[in-house]
């Protein structure tokens, strides 16, 4: 026997329709409350009612067996709620994932794959030993550079993160330091291309563009560009002007990512982790000391004994 999620990766990739006109089904039949398995129980009486053509209709015959791989469907709960906002084009119908799928139930904090300079690079790995254990999940490209620091700091403290990949999850050859990690659920690997798909740069933008979308909050190290179409609510750390931008806070220290964080609901260190963000970033404080933002995260809830001792010990 087969699953819903086996099936819709028979139906988005080998049952003869494109991609984008399976989506297109899935979408109209399930505003009809319509499983796949129910649509494809309809034919051949209801091809018409179903939307589709004679010819395709005659392709539609699952096979006897199916891929094996986990995937989350774009109508279960666990799938990352910024994606629902693409457009049906861009929208993955499935995220193929290895490790532990309930990460994903965490605010996603996305880590641009940009170029690190000294001080841009000391400021990210701060941030990222404060921040791990939190409850939100930090994510990065497995072939950045910011994955690399993710996977270095996670050697050293507790805490759990989320490695976006290029390529079908069948094709990866993983290091043993992310095999532990994952066998530890410590670690979720999410792509939406489907198994035997290779790496091609041509899907680069769009697969960054998913990551972003899947995303609560960003943080970068450098500037957007002006083409950039992404309003996402970033945190830009450079300690250079840069210009003011509506969704873009600029930090020049680590502790500013944690009162950046903190205003957010659902980001702070304590309740409701599902709670909607406002459409804004806040304004920070000017000279923030420790004392300042530790008083502020305390607004926040409990703040652990180990990020209190990193705060007073500065």
């Amino acid at each position: 026997m087969f699953n819903e999620t086996q099936l819709w990766t028979w139906f988005l990739f080998n049952s003869g329709l494109s991609p984008q006109r399976a989506k297109v089904l899935l979408a109209q039949w399930h505003s009809r409350n319509l499983s796949l398995q129910a649509a494809l129980d309809m034919l051949p009486a209801q091809t018409q009612r179903l939307g589709l053509t004679k010819d395709e209709a005659r392709t539609l015959t699952p096979p006897q067996n199916f891929s094996e791989l986990p995937a989350l469907r774009w109508n279960e709960g666990l799938y990352p709620q910024g994606l629902q906002e693409l457009p049906l084009k861009l929208r993955p119908a499935l995220l193929f994932y290895t490790g532990d799928s309930q990460l994903l139930s965490r605010p996603i904090v996305y880590l641009y794959p940009d170029p690190l300079l000294p001080n841009t690079e000391e400021m990210l790995r701060e941030i990222i030993s404060l921040l791990l254990g939190e409850n939100l999940l930090l994510a990065a490209f497995h072939d950045s550079p910011q994955a690399g620091l993710l996977l270095q700091e996670m050697n050293d403290s507790e805490g759990e993160a989320m490695l976006f990949v290029r390529e079908g999850l069948d094709q990866l050859v993983l290091p043993q330091q992310i095999q532990a990690f994952v066998k530890e659920e410590r670690l979720v690997i999410v792509t939406p291309l489907p198994p035997g798909s290779k790496p091609k740069p041509a899907w680069g933008p769009v697969l960054e563009q998913i990551a972003i979308a899947a995303a609560r909050r960003c943080i970068a190290t450098t500037p957007p560009s002006e083409q950039s179409t992404s309003s996402k609510p970033t945190l830009l750390l450079s300690d250079c002007p840069v210009t003011p931008q509506a969704h873009l806070h600029v930090a020049d220290n680590p502790m500013e990512a944690l009162v950046w964080l903190t205003d957010i609901p659902g980001l702070s260190p304590g309740p409701d982790p599902q709670a909607p963000l406002s459409a804004q970033p806040p304004t920070p404080e000017p000279a923030l000391t420790p004392e300042d933002i530790l008083r502020t995260l305390e607004t926040g809830g409990q703040v652990p004994d180990v990020l209190r001792k990193r705060l007073i010990g500065q």
